[in-house]
């Protein structure tokens, strides 16, 4: 299904691919490689520590604890803004909004975030003391112990609340999809929708609130943990549910986290403690794909990446691998 394409050493956590070239911070140095000739196609020094690159057209962003840099397509710094405020999500919304702290109460160790436009230099809103704010294709959230809401993300406004006591664990929003929104309550081990308009609860799940990913292709709300689940997207109606921890441990795979992409009908995982990498198909409750890797191990934090037709792991020593899907 895959092909080994290509390891790097030594890179730091900010990578991205797009239309055959990936990027990436080494030290300090920024590489272009062109996955097609195979070869550095670009390189440049900046004195920046990079969380993430987005490629925003043909512009390059990249946002630091205190920076967003812009460059072009050369690798050359065309623009850099200092933040000034602790960075609480690295992605840019609507090309120049930015998640971060604003304060923090030392009394009740309840932190206040904030949207700030980088061009304006200001906060343009704020939510309360303990909500936390979540953005998911440029529609903003608040989530705190007490409930979740829907905020304007250009002024805050609360478009709708729901209150819901999330015990122990803020609620984690899982995604967005069609007029649904779905948070999971880990400390309630649930799953809840909610009109995307209203907030109206349109179905709750009683399951392990995580492990979760949306697939709007199919409809489905797929939940791979040491076993696999999947979800009807609008109604929550069990779909499918295997359950084999046997044939999990034979293949090597015993995954706990959130942590997979979709390709096609499979679902592209690792395990939590081992470097092995495998594609379950979801039809057939097989895995089609295996790969292992001896000496280390894939970090919940670093997320997988698949830009069809590469595939993007990074390990605990500090290397990326890219993958190649293969011509069936």
């Amino acid at each position: 299904m895959f092909k080994k394409a290509l390891t790097i050493e030594n890179v730091n956590k900010g990578y991205c691919i797009s239309n055959n070239q990936l990027t990436f911070q080494s030290g300090r140095e920024i590489v272009q490689y062109d996955m097609v000739g195979k070869k550095e196609s670009h390189s440049s020094t900046l004195v920046y520590y990079f969380k993430k690159f987005e490629m925003k057209g043909d512009v390059l962003v990249g946002v630091s604890t205190s920076e967003c840099v812009f460059c072009d397509s050369q690798l050359i710094s065309v623009e850099a803004i200092a933040i000034e405020a602790p960075v609480c999500d690295f992605s840019l919304y609507n090309d120049r909004l930015i998640v971060v702290r604003t304060d923090y109460d030392y009394s009740l160790f309840l932190s206040k975030q904030g949207i700030k436009d980088i061009f304006l230099g200001s906060i343009i809103w704020e939510a309360g003391f303990g909500e936390n704010i979540r953005v998911e294709s440029n529609i903003a959230f608040t989530v705190s112990f007490k409930g979740v809401a829907r905020r304007n993300l250009a002024n805050g406004e609360v478009q709708w609340s729901v209150e819901k006591d999330s015990g122990r664990y803020l609620p984690e929003l899982v995604g967005v999809a069609d007029d649904t929104v779905i948070f999971c309550f880990k400390g309630l081990d649930k799953i809840a929708a909610f009109d995307i308009k209203t907030g109206k609860v349109k179905y709750e799940i009683k399951t392990f609130a995580k492990g979760l990913c949306i697939d709007e292709e199919k409809g489905l709300l797929h939940q791979m943990l040491v076993n696999y689940a999947a979800y009807d997207l609008l109604t929550g109606e069990l779909k499918d549910n295997y359950q084999d921890f046997s044939y999990f441990e034979s293949v090597g795979i015993e995954t706990q986290r959130s942590n997979y992409v979709l390709e096609g009908g499979h679902i592209i995982t690792t395990d939590r403690k081992e470097g092995i990498i495998g594609a379950f198909n979801t039809l057939t409750h097989k895995f089609d794909w295996v790969h292992k890797m001896g000496g280390v191990s894939f970090p919940s934090p670093a997320p997988i990446v698949y830009q069809d037709p590469y595939l993007l792991l990074y390990d605990n020593l500090g290397a990326l691998h890219i993958f190649e899907r293969s011509v069936e």
